[in-house]
């Protein structure tokens, strides 16, 4: 039976709980100076339709939080906006028709270089593997909205009820943390996790190898 996300959702949508400074809610939140009119709306479509490309999760790819050129502008975690509307080649096969679309004010649109190395491990389909994060929206530093900072310990464990809504929806699937901050939070809803090295700062193809053998062990990829 498909999981019903639409609790998960609405708790996606209304954001952080508690005073969250430095926070982008990209579901939420459009800032004219880097956002396209209708943004928010179009993120939340983006997700939504994301979602029925993975079909039956067989696997859940829990990374940190949203970065500035991927979540926080295509509104899916390890994905960029170029990955969903880029004319360059590298247009998932998923994201080829409506309601794909891009959000930024960004004429090139943006494309993050983590995301780019887990699309290409899954072989650019989502193949039944879901990608999410242990805070689901954007944290930036002060003042500089077009930045990343790791979300503070505080900060993500007062928000693992969506993180905890989306287990406890997926029920029995295989859990990979990518980073320390994923597999502390998975580890505070008591879920042991193995660690996937982070595919940024120089990890690529440590990350790939260790995904694709997690994923041939649970006989996603052959």
């Amino acid at each position: 039976m498909p999981a019903d996300f639409s609790r998960l959702l609405r708790l996606l949508y209304r954001g952080p709980r508690g005073a969250a400074p430095g926070v982008a809610n990209p579901y939420r939140d459009e800032v004219p100076e880097l956002d396209g009119r209708g943004a928010a709306g179009q993120r939340r479509r983006n997700l939504e339709a994301y979602l029925e490309r993975v079909g039956s999760v067989r696997c859940l790819l829990v990374g940190e939080a949203l970065g500035f050129r991927g979540g926080r502008f295509s509104g899916i975690a390890f994905t960029s906006e170029r990955q969903l509307a880029g004319e360059d080649g590298r247009r998932l096969p998923w994201a080829s028709a409506p309601p794909f679309a891009a959000t930024s004010r960004k004429p090139a649109l943006w494309l993050e270089p983590s995301g780019s190395v887990v699309w290409g491990a899954l072989g650019g389909e989502p193949n039944g593997v879901l990608l999410w994060n242990a805070f689901p929206w954007h944290p930036y530093a002060l003042r500089s909205p077009l930045s990343n900072r790791c979300p503070e310990r505080s900060l993500w464990q007062a928000n693992l009820h969506v993180l905890e809504e989306l287990l406890a929806e997926l029920g029995a699937v295989r859990v990979l943390a990518v980073g320390r901050t994923a597999q502390a939070a998975l580890a505070e809803l008591g879920v042991e996790a193995p660690g996937l090295r982070h595919p940024a700062h120089g990890g690529a193809a440590l990350f790939r190898e260790q995904l694709l053998s997690e994923l041939r062990s649970c006989a996603i990829l052959s």
